[in-house]
C-alpha cells in the first residue's frame, strides 16, 4: 500500500509540475536537429503546449522558420508553422543549451544498406559535453544501433554531471509525420533515469490527441524495441506478398480473399496483410539489416531477417517477370516513391521503381509519370534508362 502511495506521490507531482505556466523553464524543450524529423517534432511540442526552441544550422533555414515563410511537403506542417506562438529557432548551441532542461536530438542518423551515420549525433554530443552541461535530461530521438547510447553516447559527455540520457524514437513514416507523432499506438520510452520517464510520459500525455500505450524500459530494451517492431512489420509485409505470389500461380486461388480471411484472425491482424508492392523507403529495408547484423554481433543468426529481406527482393524479381510476361510494347508505371501517394519525394528502396528498373533492363521501353520532385530524383539516379513525363 505504501509503494502504490509513494507512485501516486511521485506522478501527482511531476503533474504539478506540467501544469504550471508556460514561462516556466519546466515547460521548456530544445529541439536539436529541426529537419524532416525534427521540425515536425517542434511544432507537435509547441502544439501541445511547451515553448519550443528549434536549433539548427543554416542561417538562412533557421530565418524562413521564424518568419514563417518555411514551405514543407510534409503534411501539416506549414499550418502549424504558421499557427504557432511559442516556437522559434537558432543557430546558437548555447542559447538551445541555457533555454531548457529537456533536450530532443533528432539530427539524421540515415544512411544505407544495414547500419547508421552517427556523424552528426556525435558531432552534437561533443560539443554539447564542451559546455560541461550540469543537471540536463538529453533525449535521443534519432534510430541508432543497439549499445550505441552506453558504449558510444554516455563517453561522449564524460565532462557532464547529474545528466541523464534517454532513447525515445517515434514510429512515423515519412509523409505523415505529424499525424504519426501525435495519434501513435505505442510510445516507446528507454528512460535514462524513472525521473526523465515521468517527465517523458507527461509530455506525451499531452503530445498525442490519442491514448496510447507508454511503453517504459530501460535504453537497451528500447533501442531493441525500435529495431524489432519494424522487422516485424517487414516480415509481415514479406509473408503476404509471399502468399499472394503462390496465390498467383494456382488456378481457382484469389489472393486478396486469401489474405483478407487471414486478417481476420486476431492473432495476425490485417495491418500491413494484403498483397502489392514490397516494402521500401528509409527505414524499414535499414531497420531490419540492423536487427540482423547487430544478432551476429550477439552469436545469433538471424535467419528470419535475411530472409525477409531476400523474400522482399524476390517478390520485386516477380512482379518484374509477370510485367515482362505481357510483351508490351512500353511499360507505364505512375507515382514510384517508396509508397503509394506520398506527398514527399523519396525514392529510398521503392519497389515499384526496382521492378521498373528490372523491365527496363530486359531493353523494354518504361515511362515513370510522377511529379517533378521525384522525376528529379529518379533522373539524378538513373538517367535516361526510363522515359519521364510529369504529371
Amino acid at each position: 500500500m505504501l509503494t502504490v502511495l509513494k507512485k501516486c506521490f511521485r506522478i501527482a507531482i511531476f503533474t504539478i509540475i506540467f501544469s504550471i505556466p508556460l514561462s516556466a523553464s519546466a515547460q521548456n524543450i530544445a529541439v536539436f536537429g529541426v529537419g524532416r524529423l525534427g521540425i515536425c517534432v517542434a511544432l507537435c511540442l509547441e502544439k501541445a503546449g511547451y515553448n519550443v526552441l528549434g536549433v539548427d544550422l543554416a542561417q538562412e533555414y533557421i530565418d524562413k522558420l521564424n518568419s514563417k515563410t518555411f514551405i514543407s511537403s510534409e503534411p501539416s506542417v506549414t499550418e502549424l508553422l504558421k499557427a504557432s506562438q511559442n516556437f522559434r529557432a537558432t543557430t546558437s548551441l548555447k542559447e538551445a543549451i541555457d533555454f531548457a532542461d529537456v533536450y530532443f536530438i533528432t539530427v539524421s542518423t540515415t544512411i544505407g544498406t544495414y547500419g547508421y551515420d552517427y556523424t552528426m549525433l556525435t558531432d552534437l554530443l561533443t560539443q554539447l559535453n564542451s559546455h560541461s552541461l550540469a543537471g540536463k535530461h538529453i533525449v535521443i530521438n534519432s534510430t541508432v544501433f543497439p549499445g550505441y547510447i552506453k558504449d558510444t553516447a554516455l563517453p561522449l559527455l564524460k565532462n557532464c554531471k547529474n545528466v541523464t540520457l534517454s532513447y525515445n524514437p517515434p514510429f512515423i513514416a515519412q509523409g505523415a509525420i505529424v499525424q504519426g507523432f501525435q495519434t501513435p499506438d505505442m510510445v516507446l520510452i528507454g528512460e535514462g533515469s524513472p525521473e526523465v520517464g515521468e517527465i517523458l510520459e507527461a509530455v506525451y500525455q499531452k503530445v498525442c490527441i490519442n491514448s496510447p500505450h507508454i511503453a517504459r524500459m530501460s535504453v537497451p530494451s528500447a533501442e531493441i524495441a525500435k529495431l524489432a517492431l519494424n522487422c516485424y512489420v517487414t516480415a509481415k509485409i514479406a509473408f503476404a506478398n509471399l502468399v499472394g505470389d503462390i496465390a498467383d500461380e494456382t488456378e481457382g486461388a484469389d489472393k486478396f480473399v486469401i489474405l483478407n480471411a487471414l486478417g481476420k484472425d486476431k492473432r495476425i491482424g490485417e495491418k500491413c496483410l494484403m498483397p502489392g508492392y514490397g516494402f521500401g523507403g528509409p527505414c524499414f529495408p535499414r531497420d531490419n539489416r540492423a536487427l540482423g547484423a547487430y544478432a551476429l554481433t550477439k552469436g545469433i543468426e538471424p535467419s528470419l531477417f535475411t530472409a525477409t529481406d531476400h523474400v522482399n527482393h524476390l517478390h520485386a524479381e516477380y512482379m518484374a517477370k509477370k510485367c515482362l510476361l505481357e510483351n508490351l510494347d512500353e511499360y507505364v508505371f505512375e507515382d514510384v516513391s517508396y509508397k503509394p501517394n506520398s506527398p514527399v519525394a523519396i525514392i529510398e528502396a521503392s519497389q515499384k521503381l526496382l521492378v521498373a528498373k528490372i523491365v527496363a533492363e530486359h531493353g523494354k521501353k518504361v515511362t515513370l509519370v510522377d511529379k517533378k520532385s521525384v522525376i528529379s530524383l529518379v533522373q539524378e539516379k538513373y538517367g535516361d534508362l526510363f522515359t519521364y513525363v510529369v504529371k
